[in-house]
């Protein structure tokens, strides 16, 4: 990640050349076509510089300078200025810089003559038309907002005469206009009428606009001149001087303010954001632009007298001679200004603000937020403190005490009046408005937001709080000098360390870390705090899973962190309602367990327990996960540790209590919607207690009127076993580490092992027959008597790994569980496979595996049988090696396991798969290939006996790419040449011909047409093509009724026809009577493929062979003819069809060829097929 950005992150603009070049292009003319793609290349680049803009700045000039230049050609002669010329583009290129870097910093370096005005707005007037593109007039109304600030009367430059409308006039109506825009003139036409507005000789025209404005406002104005009409005022309330304005405020715009408009459009966010903008501005207007004099103020605005006041100053006296602080109310009083008037409107105007603090959307809340800094800095200091009590007692909005915990219950406030409250709280803070004697009130509420997090449902919301909380930090630093933060500083760095590594958002997270990095910056007072921000920087917290397992991690080892770390994961994380956060909470509990493991023992696990059996299934998840975890790494420390190990089997009650946890759990839990979290932590608390021994103990029952007392491990596995039976497979998984953990510490009977087998035969328990497939894999068997129960284990699973007759039991799941038990079997026997397991069993073990490989099961889903065959290679990944292994060491040839033709029939198998038409399934086959050719490459030992070695390490090399078509057939048809695997490798191939994907069909056809094609007609000694017929005949006959061969079979089939390959074995076999009867027989059968072109194409050459010269042959084939009529279907029988069949019986077909043609020749139109055509054939020269 860091590395991407600095990737992205520029140091200079490197295409000030290249944009120089292009705007030359459009400022010496072009035609339309060049200019459009010229612009659209000054669009990529200058999206370039969108984020680091102020690169362009040495430029600008140079940039803006010819562009103008050229444009006021344009405004002096507007007749070569049409809709259809380029110079459109330079106003566009004019608007992608300010786009780009700003309007007010690009306007600077446009031309401000006094003789432009007017032209320009002549310009302007006469680009009112549809079709001229709107950044034309975007442009000039940008312009006329600079050349109208011209320190000199308009009325000057008006050339109207008296009868005309003068200038001014014409521009304020223009504008007026153009607020009714949809599109950026709006705000172009907003920012020239604020500049009007505000110069003192067009200081009469206010106030008739305002009214203007009050008029449209309260008539039938749409949302877009609402819009218009606000923007305008904003920045004429922005821009203009306070003499001017304060006229028109307490009987001109204040009145706008209440009016019912903004009752209508409510919903309008903009409209909301922009009447609070107005309000704050309008409120500067009646207070005096000063600061007050109260205010707390941290050192000078001047570098240079905070730096002579540190050479003058001792280092004791320093925060005093650089901080001005006045605790005293009345020395404040006294200072303060108290003769000034505050408008009573003024009320209204901070009435609203704080409204606006409680706005649905941020924009608004923002606004206010500063709205209420800037006006409180101009305020006098007790109508100032008046504002911050009641900025305050927001946070204070329906919170309440909860009466069991005593602690403050926020689940009835509102974000959104936090967030807002927030923000405000930090805009005073930064101006110095917060005196610090109101820290003491403020910051607790502080600490309470930056960890605010309300449930609303299946999620929560609170970031935007907790962000804002970051915030206030990052002010307080900037605002207070650490004598004054030193009392909260404890508080303050805990909860911004906690907030960095443990928060959900990873904005937040980073929010948090730069608080603390620039208190640690600016106070110099935080523990640890230059090790911490080294820890915990920017790209360090954007993994979350970085954040709570590392950097919390390393962290934690400060000791004034560790207490606050740990408590915030378990009295907050572990409920949090994103299980992914609890699970993190979890696994950073154990990481943090080894640096406290006592407290953990005292403190930590006696009140985690308890709430493992709440009612609340999130707290419960969370909580058992945690526990589960701590015991887990509590058995790491005391395996290293005697005394603790000690300490821990002393605590007999807290192990009961942690053991009693399943038995606890409320029933309904285990069953109700969202049960499958609960389950999957039970079984993992289960698997942890296994694993860290603990002993098995009664649990009475008496007090819950169930009768006799119940052992703890019993209630365990029932919990397990019915886990196993879910139909989740995540909560399998769980279920299957439990069971594995279960049997390793306590062990296993053997009707507990057969019982499973049971279930697994059983067709009716289609999700158990998943869980007990993977659970028996889990079990140990080389443990004294339970090797005898191994080929009873293996038998059941091979069988289980089968595809099932009833479709109920041909579970995709089941049979790939079934497998992947069978691996996990093999790698926990290892080297005494030989002595649990016969030979006998060893080949039901490997031919199962084999039946596995052609699984195709198909479903909704697609192909299933896919998991089966994935499973079943990587099984046979650790069997072969291992079996070749045990059989180098073996003496003698019989005690051999895994032969010569077994090795060749797998590999077979698994070239097949190689080529197959799922990415998946031939990257898993290619990984396998390798791993058995090359794996113990290195010790120079073969332990395989695989047939035609060297031809497979000549063409399957390990930088092979499985996945690619393109890369992959073209190599493995070459594999074709060794006959032990040609027939599954030929099959795997014509399948990927019916592939989705196109590449994947071009790719496996033509690849193989190709090889066909660079092939021997015949050879005894090489493969030949007939050869490669015999195959696919071959595999018509074995896959007569399977559609996923035989379809692309027929597709591959017509395509070696046109390209002519199979004719050349036709051409070859007409003195051979042999082949010519063998190959009678593949086009009978190609008769049966129904609507298929090669139907049409066998028959008419059927046809053919009934005149040819050899008699026997002609006999053959009107056999198989009268076999294919004499097999239809009732629906495909005709006349046609039943008098050709009396003319096939009728006719001797060893007569002369003059005789029997004529008769031939009915028999196309009798069958409905087309005669061929017999082309000339072209002379030699």
């Amino acid at each position: 990640m860091e590395g991407d950005i600095l990737a992205h992150t520029k140091s200079h603009f490197d295409h000030a050349d290249e944009i120089k070049a292009l705007l030359n292009i459009l400022i010496t003319g072009t035609d339309v076509e060049t200019g459009s793609k010229t612009i659209r290349r000054l669009s990529e680049i200058l999206d370039m510089y969108q984020e680091q803009s102020h690169l362009m700045d040495p430029h600008l000039e140079n940039l803006v300078g010819p562009v103008i230049v050229k444009i006021r050609e344009y405004v002096e002669h507007p007749k070569d200025f049409s809709p259809d010329s380029t110079g459109h583009l330079l106003f566009r290129y004019l608007y992608l810089v300010t786009k780009t870097r700003g309007y007010k910093t690009v306007v600077k370096f446009m031309s401000h003559d006094v003789a432009d005005l007017e032209p320009v707005f002549e310009f302007l007037c006469a680009m009112n038309d549809g079709s001229i593109p709107w950044e034309t007039r975007y442009i000039c109304f940008i312009w006329l907002s600079l050349i109208c600030m011209i320190p000199f009367d308009l009325k000057r430059v008006d050339s109207a005469s008296t009868n005309e409308e003068s200038l001014i006039t014409r521009m304020l109506n223009a504008c007026k206009e153009y607020l009714k825009s949809t599109g950026k003139e709006r705000d172009g036409a907003g920012l020239l009428l604020a500049r009007l507005l505000s110069r003192r000789d067009i200081g009469d025209a206010l106030m008739p606009y305002i009214e203007w404005t009050k008029e449209r406002l309260s008539g039938d104005a749409d949302v877009f001149e609402i819009t218009g009409i606000l923007s305008s005022l904003c920045a004429v309330y922005q821009y203009a001087s306070r003499e001017v304005l304060l006229p028109t405020l307490d009987d001109g715009i204040m009145p706008l303010l209440t009016m019912e408009f903004f009752d209508k459009y409510e919903n309008n966010s903009l409209i909301r954001k922009l009447r609070t903008k107005l309000t704050q501005r309008i409120g500067l207007c009646y207070l005096k632009p000063k600061i007050a004099p109260w205010r707390y103020q941290r050192g000078h605005r001047s570098l240079r007298q905070n730096l002579d006041e540190d050479d003058s100053s001792s280092t004791t006296k320093k925060a005093a001679t650089t901080t001005t602080i006045k605790e005293d109310p009345m020395d404040i009083e006294e200072e303060d200004d108290n003769d000034e008037y505050v408008s009573d409107n003024l009320e209204t105007i901070i009435d609203i603000l704080l409204n606006g603090l409680r706005d649905k959307d941020t924009i608004v809340r923002w606004s206010a937020a500063k709205g209420i800094g800037r006006i409180t800095q101009r305020l006098p200091h007790e109508l100032a403190e008046d504002v911050i009590d009641y900025l305050l007692e927001l946070f204070q909005e329906n919170t309440l005490i909860s009466p069991s915990t005593q602690k403050l219950d926020l689940s009835a406030v509102s974000d959104s009046t936090w967030h807002g409250a927030s923000l405000a709280v930090a805009e005073l803070a930064r101006r110095g408005l917060l005196l610090p004697h109101r820290l003491k009130q403020t910051i607790p509420w502080i600490m309470f937001a930056l960890k605010f997090d309300l449930k609303r449902g299946s999620h929560s919301i609170g970031a935007h709080v907790r962000d804002a909380a970051c915030y206030v930090c990052w002010s307080f630093a900037r605002a207070y000098a650490p004598k004054i933060l030193e009392p909260f500083v404890g508080h303050i760095a805990k909860s911004l360390v906690v907030v960095s590594v443990f928060d959900r958002e990873i904005n937040v997270r980073r929010a948090s870390s730069a608080a603390f990095q620039e208190n640690v910056g600016r106070q110099g007072i935080f523990p640890c705090g230059i090790d911490i921000i080294q820890l915990a920087d920017y790209f360090s917290l954007g993994n979350r899973a970085n954040s709570f397992l590392n950097v919390a991690f390393e962290i934690a080892k400060f000791k004034e962190y560790t207490d606050p770390l740990i408590n915030h994961l378990v009295s907050t994380t572990t409920r949090h309602w994103d299980k992914s956060m609890r699970i993190l909470a979890a696994s950073s509990l154990q990481k943090l367990t080894t640096l406290q493991p006592y407290h953990f023992i005292n403190l930590i696990l006696p009140d985690l327990a308890p709430y493992a059996v709440h009612k609340d299934m999130q707290i419960s998840h969370g909580t058992m996960l945690a526990v589960a975890e701590i015991c887990h790494a509590l058995k790491q420390c005391r395996d290293n540790d005697p005394k603790l190990e000690a300490y821990w089997q002393s605590k007999h009650q807290l192990i009961k209590e942690i053991g009693s946890i399943p038995y606890r759990i409320p029933p309904k839990s285990l069953t109700t919607f969202g049960s499958e979290h609960i389950r999957e932590a039970i079984c993992r608390l289960i698997e942890c207690m296994a694993i860290v021994n603990i002993p098995n103990f009664s649990i009475d029952q008496q007090q819950e009127g169930k009768g006799e007392s119940i052992m703890a491990l019993d209630v365990w596995k029932n919990l397990v076993h019915s886990s196993l039976e879910r139909k989740e497979e995540n909560v399998q998984e769980f279920a299957v580490a439990a069971f594995g953990a279960i049997a390793s510490s306590y062990g296993i009977s053997k009707e507990e092992v057969y019982t499973c087998l049971d279930k697994i035969a059983s067709t009716r328990l289609v999700y158990g027959r998943r869980g007990y497939a993977l659970a028996l894999g889990k079990v140990s068997y080389l443990i004294d008597d339970r090797r005898a129960w191994l080929p009873d284990v293996t038998r059941h699973l091979c069988s289980a790994a089968q595809v099932q007759r009833e479709q109920q039991a041909n579970d995709a799941e089941a049979k790939r569980n079934a497998v992947i038990g069978l691996k996990d079997i093999i790698v926990n026997v290892g080297s005494e496979f030989k002595q649990v397991l016969s030979r006998d069993n060893f080949e039901a073990l490997l031919n199962s595996l084999h039946l596995c490989l052609s699984d195709y099961s198909t479903d909704q889903r697609g192909d299933v049988g896919s998991w089966v065959r994935s499973a079943s290679m990587e099984c046979l990944q650790h069997l072969l090696p291992l079996i070749g292994r045990l059989d180098a060491s073996s003496s003698s040839m019989e005690d051999r396991y895994l032969s010569s033709g077994s090795t060749a029939r797998i590999f077979a198998a698994l070239l097949k798969q190689s080529v197959e038409r799922i990415d998946r399934v031939r990257d898993c086959a290619g990984t396998v290939l390798c791993d058995l050719l090359y794996k113990n490459k290195t010790t120079n030992e073969e332990f395989l006996d695989i047939p035609n070695r060297d031809l497979l390490e000549k063409y399957i090399t390990r930088d092979i790419s499985w996945a690619s078509p393109a890369d992959l057939y073209p190599v493995m048809t070459h594999i074709l040449a060794a006959e032990p695997y040609r027939f599954e490798l030929l099959t795997g191939l014509i399948s990927s011909a019916g592939g989705l994907t196109e590449s994947l069909v071009r790719h496996s056809s033509s690849c193989l047409i190709d090889y066909m094609n660079g092939l021997p007609t015949t050879s005894s000694e090489q493969l030949s093509l007939e050869d490669m017929a015999r195959n696919l005949l071959k595999i018509f006959t074995n896959y007569e009724k399977q559609d996923r061969v035989i379809l692309p079979l027929l597709d591959v089939l017509g395509l070696l026809y046109e390209s002519g390959t199979l004719g050349r074995i036709e051409k070859d076999a007409i003195k051979n009577i042999r082949k010519l009867l063998s190959a009678t027989k593949v086009y009978s059968g190609m008769t049966s493929l129904q609507g298929s072109p090669v139907k049409i194409k066998a028959i008419q050459q059927m046809l053919s062979y009934l005149l040819h010269a050899f008699p026997r042959v002609r006999m053959e084939v009107s056999d198989q003819l009268y076999t294919y009529i004499s097999v239809l279907d009732d629906e495909e029988i005709t006349e046609g069809t039943m008098e050709a069949e009396e003319i096939i019986t009728g006719t001797d077909w060893s007569s002369p060829l003059p005789e029997i043609k004529p008769i031939r020749d009915q028999l196309y139109n009798l069958l409905d097929v087309p005669k061929p055509i017999l082309k000339p054939a072209v002379k030699k020269v």
